[in-house]
């Protein structure tokens, strides 16, 4: 496949192509077929170039390595065969092209006469002509049949499906040295809806393959020469582009080591098998080899260097033996090759200005077999089209990753010289180092092998008779032996998780222990628990806390991982160390890691720690952090969870430093109603569904304790205490009333209708006061009483709840109370009658008072009688005593301020 800019260049002269694209491949209606002599396409002339067209968004389709399947001996075409193998290079035959016109459905006879079969027919034998040249003679191309065919394709399907349609229709299968060509009518092809594709090819072998190509263009030539690349076995030319400005950088698996850096495709714009462009520049060196191209003298083969060495580069598009050279890296291995570009031959249009000097390649990562360049330039933060310097210039060096380095001696169009300054060779840095390291780890004994590199990150190694010594660049040398070495190895040795070591065996360290670090961690070691592995973030923290000075003291095993949420854990001998990626490491010891571990450690409620223990709290307390609450302890109240809503009020309430202090015990639930309970040093904490959240502490806990708690009438509560009330007092809500305390009353509850009563006097703002003592029942016909500061609140069945106070309450005590005359009271004081006075009514009469006339009762016969004189408004005016009657004369007398009301049985009331 070969590719054109994500962005045109500058307009430059020649035909305009349309921005709208076809719908069906056609300019007739939906319900009218086009005329079959009428032009219904965009036709460009052979100087139409689509990269100078700002209405064009050109490029080249994906490139398809595919076989026609089912696969036949003969083609249905009878082509004529030829001799050959489908091999990669060197190879040799005249390729059997096949071109076809191809009408598509909804084009017409005219647009499909419009394809110039002049120019396609050009392409083939341009085409010819490079591959010849360039395969010194050994290949060429020639059109043997050419055919018209009507197709069922749309010019709006995918080219792939166009070429796969097609390719079913004519029955076409590949065999060595045939190849198909066909040209559709339009400017330009899609891929998914996408336009602006000027080609397509697809490698069925290493000698066969197809190509689709729209009308011709200014770039005809190139393309079809292109992709006779891939159908010889060629993928892309890329250049290395990288955000750092990185020259050069090693391999790592499929991928460069370097994240900053990326293969960026078809970059060799110096190249054929690069970005598409109006002249066809030769291929790399690489590529030359790889495909069995030219001569065997084309390319001088320096070898893996030891000494310095110059070397003569001669244009490369031109005919001179070793005019190309290429070496090895004697550390890395890799083999760089280094062409003159200067504008000759093929490369007379495109080796100008900073693509003219010396060309620098190498095999690229992508493609399949390591068939595939990129190109090594100056400065690889530019990349792709934009990048017009490729080539290096006299007076610049090249640096191989592994430190060769390519000094540019000269420059000019006739040749010019390199100077190639090797680094020593693997093997001569690393043995004297690892016989040095060896001597200075006596225990490790003789050598029992010869030095072996070529190992990973270029390294190098050798067996002694107690241990090994590794060495790489980056790590230099050191021994491994004993235990250490043991546990290094069941890690996977220098490809495991560890790499390789950076220090030597360390030993004198607490409780006779010894490390040794490595590239991503360390190997500890002691007596009593043998070798074991530290890395990653366990390694951290455990680094973070004092390694084997902490309380944690040394680990005991490896990491081991596959917990809840992807999670490791490593145990030491005074704790373990979890980690999750969610969670991060942290470490849990003593009082707290025996609580987390009673709670089903990572699986368990708290899930995993999110930070290590902290201390130095009130009264010499502790906390640790989890995913699912917080644990607290002190040296008097030992280790406690806190969690969800209850650990919300407890910090709001100041946590330990608060008024509830530290928890005393873990969350209690299975309460009534669904609820839970925590108990702290100085309350509780409550909660339920219907309640939510709410402290009890101090006196009101105390009263509402008295009351059977949740259990009780007032239920839970529903806020936490609230004071700053009058006289310094406090109340909190109760699902089912509340609970007053002052420092003169103490903490006593209301609830029900005695509770709504006090509230309708302005609570302990009204004339009652706080309550003085709880709600008391049993009293005569079922009632009920409470006590408040300045009065109390009766309540019955038949008369409900309301309040009495002041004289009034004496006057109603002095009857005794509700078992007295008057009953239970049915309504509260009411003020404002004459002379300033008050009364309120009872089951059995009325309680009325006045300034100057005090508080008396009124009821029965003479109660009536003084209600039928208007009452304190009446002849009579406020009783001045209460009722008095006589058992020896059976006769009963009150006085009121202006009389006397006597009654008697006989005669009844009568006022005197």
């Amino acid at each position: 496949m070969t590719t054109a800019p994500a962005a045109p260049a500058p307009a430059g002269t020649g035909a305009t192509k349309p921005t709208a694209q076809p719908s069906e491949g056609a300019a007739a209606t939906a319900n009218q077929a086009p005329a079959q002599d009428k032009v219904t396409s965009f036709v460009p002339d052979l100087n139409w170039n689509p990269l100078d067209d700002p209405d064009s968004n050109a490029r080249y389709g994906e490139h398809f390595a595919q076989p026609v399947t089912p696969l036949k001996t003969a083609s249905p075409l009878n082509i004529d065969g030829s001799a050959g193998t489908a091999a990669i290079g060197p190879r040799s035959g005249d390729f059997k092209v096949t071109l076809v016109t191809v009408q598509l459905a909804g084009k017409t006879k005219a647009d499909t006469d419009a394809i110039n079969m002049t120019a396609a027919r050009n392409s083939i034998t341009k085409t010819s002509a490079y591959w010849n040249t360039a395969s010194a003679g050994q290949i060429s191309m020639t059109k043997v049949n050419e055919y018209r065919h009507v197709s069922a394709a749309r010019i709006t399907d995918s080219y792939g499906t166009i070429m796969a349609t097609v390719t079913k229709e004519l029955n076409w299968q590949y065999r060595p040295y045939e190849a198909l060509v066909i040209f559709v009518p339009h400017a330009d092809l899609n891929y998914n809806g996408s336009w602006g594709i000027l080609g397509g090819g697809f490698t069925d072998s290493d000698t066969s393959g197809r190509i689709i190509m729209p009308y011709p263009s200014a770039l005809t030539n190139n393309v079809v020469t292109h992709e006779f690349g891939h159908v010889l076995g060629l993928h892309h030319a890329n250049s290395l582009a990288c955000t750092n400005g990185r020259s050069d950088v090693p391999r790592s698996g499929g991928s460069w080591a370097d994240p900053a850096c990326w293969s960026s495709e078809y970059g060799d714009t110096s190249d054929l098998m690069g970005f598409a462009q109006v002249s066809s520049p030769r291929i790399n060196a690489f590529l030359w080899e790889y495909g069995g191209f030219g001569t065997a003298g084309d390319v001088q083969n320096v070898g893996k260097l030891t000494d310095s060495r110059q070397v003569i580069l001669r244009p490369w598009a031109g005919t001179s033996s070793n005019r190309a050279a290429k070496f090895t890296d004697p550390v890395s291995g890799e083999v760089y090759y280094l062409e003159l570009r200067a504008p000759v031959g093929d490369d007379a249009q495109t080796a100008v200005n900073g693509n003219r000097g010396v060309k620098i390649t190498k095999q690229d990562i992508l493609g399949w077999s390591g068939n595939a360049s990129i190109v090594l330039t100056p400065n690889s933060g530019i990349s792709g089209w934009g990048n017009t310097s490729l080539a290096w210039q006299a007076g610049q060096t090249f640096t191989t990753h592994s430190g060769t380095k390519i000094r540019i001696d000269y420059v000019n169009n006739t040749d010019a010289r390199v100077t190639i300054d090797p680094v020593q060779s693997v093997a001569g840095v690393a043995g004297p180092l690892v016989t040095a390291a060896a001597k200075q780890t006596p225990d490790i004994g003789n050598p029992t092998s010869s030095l072996v590199c070529g190992i990973s990150e270029g390294g190098c190694y050798q067996n002694y008779q107690y241990g090994q010594v590794h060495w790489t660049k980056a790590t230099g040398a050191h021994a491994t032996q004993g235990a250490v070495n043991s546990a290094w190895g069941k890690s996977g040795w220098e490809k495991g998780t560890l790499g390789y070591p950076v220090t030597d065996l360390t030993c004198g360290l607490k409780n006779s222990g010894c490390v040794q670090s490595f590239q991503k961690g360390n190997i500890y070691w002691t007596p009593l628990t043998g070798a074991a592995l530290t890395l990653g973030a366990i390694d951290g923290t455990w680094s973070s806390l004092g390694r084997e000075n902490s309380k944690l003291g040394y680990p005991t095993a490896n990491e081991a991982c596959g917990l809840v949420d992807g999670g490791c854990y490593q145990n030491f001998q005074g704790g373990q160390i979890h980690w999750s990626a969610a969670s991060g490491a942290s470490a849990t010891w003593g009082a707290f890691g025996r609580a987390w571990g009673q709670t089903g450690w990572e699986k368990g409620s708290l899930g995993y720690p999110t930070d290590n223990e902290v201390c130095g709290l009130v009264n010499g307390g502790c906390y640790q952090n989890f995913q699912g609450g917080k644990m607290h302890r002190s040296s008097a109240t030992g280790a406690y969870i806190t969690s969800g809503t209850i650990s919300a009020a407890w910090g709001a309430s100041g946590w330990e430093q608060g008024r509830l202090g530290y928890p005393t015990s873990n969350a209690i639930c299975g309460l009534v109603n669904g609820g839970c309970l925590q108990t702290f040093q100085k309350g509780n904490i409550y909660t339920s569904p219907a309640s939510g959240t709410a402290i009890t502490a101090g006196a009101i806990d105390s009263t509402w304790s008295a009351l059977s708690r949740e259990k009780g009438k007032l239920g839970y509560p529903t806020t936490n205490e609230v004071c700053g009330l009058t006289n310094g007092g406090c109340y909190q809500n109760f699902q089912g009333g509340q609970i007053h305390w002052s420092p003169t009353t103490g903490a006593n509850p209301t609830y029900g209708t005695i509770g709504a009563a006090w509230r309708a006097t302005g609570w302990e703002t009204g004339t009652l006061g706080y309550p003085t003592s709880g709600e008391i029942c049993a009293l005569t016909n079922g009632g009920c009483y409470q006590n408040f500061q300045k009065g109390q609140i009766h309540w019955s069945p038949t008369t409900g709840a309301y309040a009495t106070r002041g004289v009034i309450n004496s006057a109603w005590g002095k009857t005794r109370w509700e078992a007295g005359t008057l009953g239970y009271p049915t309504s509260n004081q009411a003020c404002g009658l004459v002379n300033g006075g008050c009364y309120q009514n009872f089951q059995g009469g009325q309680i009325h008072w006045s300034p100057t006339t005090g508080a008396h009762p009124t009821s029965g016969a003479i109660g009536a009688a003084w209600r039928a004189t208007g009452w304190e408004k009446g002849t009579l005016g406020y009783p001045t005593t209460n009722e008095t009657c006589s058992t020896t004369t059976k006769t009963c007398t009150q006085k009121f301020q202006k009389g006397q009301l006597t009654w008697t049985p006989t005669r009844g009331v009568t006022r005197s």
